[in-house]
């Protein structure tokens, strides 16, 4: 029997410690090591304007605003795909609430 779970986003989401930030110059491409735990994430330019902007205290919403303004992109796509982005981001444990 498979198990399934729902990954909680935070409210207003924060990115965890201890992370290094390497791009690949002319790729719009982005790694982010928590050498720690020894894990990575690959992120494109969008994502990681997105990770950067998970201070704690910058909602989903917000977030997307900022993209969609910045972008001229649609409204209402935006906020999903930043909703996703930030799931994934929490599901590899990048993510955390606020303290």
């Amino acid at each position: 029997m498979s198990e399934t779970y729902e990954i909680v986003v935070p409210e207003f989401p924060k990115a965890i410690e201890g992370l290094v930030c390497e791009e690949i110059e002319g790729e719009d491409t982005f790694f982010y090591i928590h050498e720690e735990k020894g894990t990575t994430i690959t992120l494109n330019a969008v994502a990681s304007a997105i990770f950067d902007m998970c201070d704690g205290k910058t909602s989903a919403e917000a977030m997307a605003k900022v993209i969609y303004e910045t972008l001229d992109v649609d409204q209402v796509e935006t906020l999903r795909d930043v909703k996703d982005i930030l799931q994934e981001l929490t599901g590899f444990g990048f993510i955390v609430a606020p303290k």
